[in-house]
Formats: structure tokens, sequence, C-alpha cells
């Protein structure tokens, strides 16, 4: 064999060699230490857990303790923390948003939403995955019955091409509907709609909670409530609430003082009136969100 054969062997030896010792240190490295990943999700039902669904969240600043590390969530909404010494005196911190409505929900400890996260525990070799999780707030856009019996109301209500009633009065003939005495209540036309919402009273409380969910899918169908938005106090999306109230005047359409569902619709029409009226609800997307230096 010629010295240029040799010369050729020799090289491909050395880069093989140099190859595998580069590969047992990196293997030694990852052996020898453990590694955090911080997720960070929006909470769009304020549950504190990161349900099927709930995006992550790109652009918040988490730290890690004791070294004080800020990195800040990708694209995909998480950061990592690599070549940690195994242990369990770890922390993570997460960035506070200039923006007030802004709320976390998790991670939580004994039933206690913590910030930062103590105590966490890296072994060597392995990943650690924590998941913090946060919402925020904004007012519901409902219109109240009153807006919807007034020229404003009906300036809305016609702002179709061409202008029609029609649309709007088909929704509410969807509905299980009365009126003071329990009967159904199918607007034909919006003098009727009127006089039927400024009418209303709580004598025969399901009266009261229809003029309220007459209101708020009047106020879903003009776009200025998102059916989607998740109302804290229920317990569900506005849709949601919609369908029970619906449903209840659907089991007792007649519900005056002693009735035993009228606790149920009062609970359900007073959910319905902070909402007309703007109540702080989940939006269904993630509010606006930035942080202060040094983050």
């Amino acid at each position: 064999m010629d010295n240029s054969s040799n010369k050729v062997r020799r090289a491909l030896t050395a880069s093989l060699l140099a190859a595998t010792l580069l590969s047992g240190s990196a293997f030694a490295t990852d052996y020898y230490t453990g590694k955090i990943v911080v997720k960070k999700y929006y909470d769009k039902n304020a549950n504190g857990v990161h349900n099927a669904g709930e995006p992550y969240l790109s652009g918040w600043p988490m730290t890690l303790g004791p070294s004080d590390i800020t990195r800040n969530t990708n694209s995909e909404g998480w950061t990592s923390f690599a070549g940690l010494a195994p242990g369990n005196g770890y922390s993570v911190l997460e960035g506070t948003p200039n923006e007030a409505n802004w709320i976390q929900s998790a991670p939580r400890v004994n039933g206690v939403v913590v910030n930062p996260l103590t105590g966490i525990r890296v072994n060597a070799g392995y990943t650690t995955t924590v998941k913090f999780g946060n919402y925020c707030k904004k007012p519901s856009g409902g219109k109240t019955p009153g807006f919807w019996s007034n020229q404003n109301g009906l300036a809305k209500l016609l702002d179709g091409s061409p202008p029609s009633l029609l649309p709007e009065l088909n929704l509410l003939v969807a509905l299980n509907l009365v009126d003071a005495n329990g009967g159904a209540f199918d607007p034909v036309d919006y003098p009727s709609f009127r006089t039927w919402l400024l009418a209303s009273d709580a004598t025969n409380m399901a009266y009261k909670l229809s003029s309220h969910l007459a209101a708020m899918r009047l106020n879903v169908e003009a776009g200025y409530v998102n059916g989607n938005a998740f109302y804290i106090p229920f317990g569900g999306s506005i849709n949601s609430l919609i369908a029970a109230a619906n449903a209840a005047l659907a089991a007792d359409p007649f519900t005056p003082s002693g009735d035993p569902n009228r606790t149920t619709q009062e609970q359900l029409k007073n959910a319905l009136d902070a909402l007309n009226n703007g109540a702080l609800v989940v939006p269904s997307s993630p509010c606006r969100r930035s942080f202060p230096s040094p983050y």
C-alpha cells in the first residue's frame, strides 16, 4: 500500500476517534446533569389545569433560581435550562405582565397558586417539566334589555343589508321565552318585543330570565359578546349559560315565589344580568401582554 493510502487511512481513523470522543463527552454531560423545561399556557377556563385545546403562550419571561437566569418562552410556549447539577434546590419564577388583567392560575401547591415554584428536583440524565398557567379578564361587552328596547338597539337590529328584523326575530322564536303567565312568547315584530322587554319582572322568575336570555342572545348575534368567553361565577362559557337558561325555561316556564325551580332560574338570571351589564369574562383568546425591563 502506498504512502498516500496510509495517510488517508490515518486521517479517517483520527476523524472516527474524534467523533467517538465527542459523542462520549456529550453522553457523559447528559448523564451527569439534568434539564428543566418550563411550559406556559393560556388557561381559558381558569381551572389551573392545562386542558386540551388551551394554547401555549410565547414571549413570557421565566427565571431559573438560584442562578437568576431569565429566558423567554419560544414560539411554541416553552423554554429550557440544561446542564443542571442534580438536586432539589431549583425554582422557576414567571414574569408579571404590565397589564393588570392577567391572573396566574398554575402551578398550585396544596391548592394555592405559587410564584415562584420552589423545590424543583433535577435528576441526572432526565428532564423535569413544569407548567405555568395564566388567564386574562376583560368586560363581556354585553348590552342590557334596556338597550335592546331603545332606538340604539333597534338600529343595531336593522343593520343588515337589506335592513330586516326577521333574522333576529327567528333567533328569539327559537328560544323558550315566556311571558308573565308562563305562556310561550314568540315575537312577531319589534313593538311587541319592546313591550315584552319593558314589562318583564320577577313575579314569574321565568319571565325575568327570559328577558335577559333574549338580550344575551342578541348580544352574541350582534358581536357585542363572544359566546365562547368563559364566565367564572357560572363555571362555563356564555354559550353554555345560554343553553342552560333555555333548558331551564323549557323545564319550568312559571316559577313564582315558592316554586322549587325558582332559585335555579334566579341564579341563571343573575349571571345573564351581570354579563349584559359588562361583567368580566375570560376571553377565548389571550389578551395583549407586555413585560417591563429587564425582562
